[in-house]
């Protein structure tokens, strides 16, 4: 690891903390002639580094750089973002993903500070200016067959609800399959896509996109505003860098219990997050709609609905809504 990148680690591990340049050149084995050097490097670079003569450095407290650096220095992963990439600006991190990335390993995280084409289910935008939100993607390789990709979804909406409230302080609940809510609002879409290998049909690579709405977003429209929120309204906003390291954390986490066959720890940390159990609902077709009461969640992740005429109904795609 480079000096630079070292230094900003033990920065971010200890925020709120002063560590002299003393300090930092016992801890990393340098001296402190190269730890200066780090700092005004780090500094060049846009972070926020406070130092008083002979009282040491520290993070601002209200610097919200986004580093590689600085994401890898909170990160409790073994593979998930252990290799990342951030970028000014892209038309989505899916797509970049997609382009560019695809042969980098497991576990590769690609973040971006805007994107100017994001997308979310169904082909829908997802605005994505510069200071209000989280746009990452993160690259599978998996070894599950392709009628088990529902899970990594669910995984990731289950580290992002657990994210969300390790950094924000406030619990928000999942609308199945994957939107993240409070009270009603939306923080967060949830993007999975696969790569299928023609020959097999197996799956070669995953890309799992997640935006989190940081702050109320100025491009939405109003009929966007009705029903999106972000995490600013209802807690503090996380520093970014925590934020990501959180979700990636949880999700490797997540998926662990997806890839040594403990699918149903993960549907029990899933449904204790649902908001549509034991509600009515409305279930939103490609032919018709119809209001159904949610009874439940089957081991595959697929919702239980009973409708009016009383038989049951087992969905597996499509989308609910719930009047809050």
């Amino acid at each position: 690891m480079a000096v630079k990148d070292a230094v900003l680690q033990a920065l971010e591990q200890a925020r709120g903390e002063r560590l002299s340049g003393g300090m930092l050149a016992a801890r990393l084995g340098v001296s402190r002639a190269a730890v200066h050097k780090a700092i005004e490097a780090l500094r060049a670079g846009g972070l926020r580094i406070e130092g008083v003569p002979g009282g040491g450095y520290l993070l601002a407290a209200d610097d919200d750089s986004l580093t590689a650096a600085g994401v890898q220095a909170l990160l409790d992963t073994q593979a998930i973002g252990r290799e990342l990439c951030i970028l000014p600006s892209v038309t989505s991190t899916n797509t970049v993903m997609k382009e560019r990335f695809l042969e980098r390993p497991h576990g590769f995280a690609l973040l971006a500070e805007t994107q100017t084409g994001g997308r979310g289910r169904l082909g829908r935008a997802f605005a994505s200016p510069a200071g209000t939100g989280i746009y990452m993607t993160l690259l599978l390789h998996p070894e599950i067959p392709i009628s088990r990709i529902q899970f990594v979804t669910i995984a990731a909406a289950v580290a992002v609800a657990g994210a969300i409230e390790q950094t924000a302080g406030f619990s928000p609940q999942i609308k199945w399959v994957n939107d993240v809510l409070m009270h009603g609002k939306k923080l967060c879409g949830i993007l999975t896509e696969a790569t299928i290998e023609g020959e097999s049909g197996a799956v070669s690579a995953l890309v799992v996109g997640i935006g989190i709405n940081l702050r109320p977003n100025p491009a939405w429209p109003d009929e966007v505003r009705a029903v999106a929120g972000a995490l600013s309204e209802f807690g503090a906003a996380p520093r970014r860098a925590a934020l990501a390291a959180a979700v990636m954390s949880r999700f490797e986490r997540a998926y662990a219990l997806l890839t040594s066959g403990r699918e149903a720890a993960l549907l029990d940390a899933y449904r204790g997050r649902l908001c549509c159990i034991g509600r009515r609902i409305k279930v939103v077709g490609p032919a018709a709609s119809y209001e159904a009461d949610c009874v439940g969640l089957d081991e595959n992740g697929h919702l239980l609905v009973r409708g009016g005429d009383g038989h049951a109904r087992t969905l597996s795609s499509g989308e609910i809504s719930i009047r809050f």
